[in-house]
């Protein structure tokens, strides 16, 4: 049976690189992949890239990975779940998130305002309107007091919920509400303290052990030159150190990594980095330690090592970048990381 694994994917290519990927989706289909995740940030939305690999795809689950709780409204966004989820035949996974004020002021227009509030309550809504109940909802952002009631019969009566989140309070809203945690650049030796916070809410709502499956990003980079590989694998969490707000930076120093944030932060303000590249500051900064926490590079095999032992330490399913490269290489790569 394959090892679980799933992929995330981007879209940014035009129509014909876009096929492109749907053939590698479709292979890592045939390898054993679970499912694929799909960013969003101001560029295409995830749910035509989705609904695409629904209907090019029949068993691979569906997830987004994020989509943020500002700019739709938990009605259109299960909606929009669960139609996805009958086009699909019930593949869909709903991966929420906040995002930051500057996208959701900047482009969404709306206050970042109360955004784990949202998060709460936009996952109690969507689970209500999934179950096929009459909506009645009297939160501190939503009051929905008129009973609608979704027009369509769902495929499922309940779709997942993954919640990307890496800040304690955020963490135990998780477990209250959620089917997963969905972390991302954390360190690989804090993964069970982190679901112990996430279950302690869990244990808060009486939701029994196990009801929160951790749902972890991964850096991988598969390259046989171990110095490139190494200053490839810092590249991305050098960038959301230094250049993507509050949350990355402040949950490594948790974490125990306050010394390497510090000398980091300091370095890009001197040595600004290109986006998702490091360089040779930052990487001194940073230190092997906490590259070696947050990401894992080398050959093909070494990665795979690196992935099962995040599966050892707690991660339940590992979401790895598409791998770049002709067919044969995807289905070579994705095929040793399940097997």
């Amino acid at each position: 049976m394959p090892r679980r694994l799933a992929v995330s994917v981007g879209f940014t290519g035009n129509p014909e690189q876009n096929q492109e990927l749907l053939k590698r989706i479709k292979i890592a289909e045939e390898v054993g992949v679970e499912a694929v995740f799909t960013a969003e940030t101001w560029g295409r939305d995830q749910f035509s890239l989705l609904t695409q690999i629904a209907l090019n795809t029949s068993k691979i689950k569906l997830g987004t990975g994020i989509a943020p709780v500002f700019g739709r409204s938990p009605a259109v966004l299960a909606m929009t779940a669960a139609t996805l989820d009958e086009i699909s035949g019930g593949r869909v996974i709903l991966g929420l998130g906040t995002s930051g004020a500057r996208v959701i002021e900047h482009w969404h227009g709306e206050k970042f305002e109360k955004p784990l509030q949202r998060l709460k309550e936009y996952t109690e809504i969507i689970n209500m309107i999934i179950s096929g109940e009459k909506v009645f909802y009297d939160g501190e952002i939503f009051k929905l007091q008129r009973g609608f009631k979704l027009l369509f019969n769902p495929v499922r009566n309940h779709i997942p919920i993954y919640i990307a989140s890496i800040s304690p309070k955020s963490m135990e809203g998780v477990g209250e509400v959620a089917d997963g945690w969905m972390p991302i650049y954390w360190p690989k030796s804090k993964f069970k303290d982190g679901l112990e916070t996430v279950n302690a809410g869990a244990r808060k709502r009486g939701r029994p052990e196990g009801s929160v499956e951790t749902v972890a990003s991964l850096t991988t980079v598969i390259e046989e030159d171990p110095a490139k590989a190494k200053r490839l694998a810092a590249g991305p969490i050098s960038w959301y150190v230094t250049n993507m707000g509050d949350f990355y930076h402040q949950m490594l120093t948790r974490n125990g990594f306050g010394a390497e944030v510090a000398a980091m932060r300091k370095a890009g303000e001197e040595h600004k980095p290109m986006p998702f590249q490091t360089n040779d500051e930052l990487m001194a900064a940073m230190g092997d330690r906490m590259l070696e926490e947050t990401a894992i590079w080398g050959d093909l095999e070494t990665v795979a090592l690196g992935i099962e032992e995040r599966r050892q330490l707690g991660v339940d399913l590992p979401i790895v970048g598409m791998p770049a490269g002709d067919p044969s290489r995807v289905e070579r790569v994705l095929g040793t990381l399940v097997s």
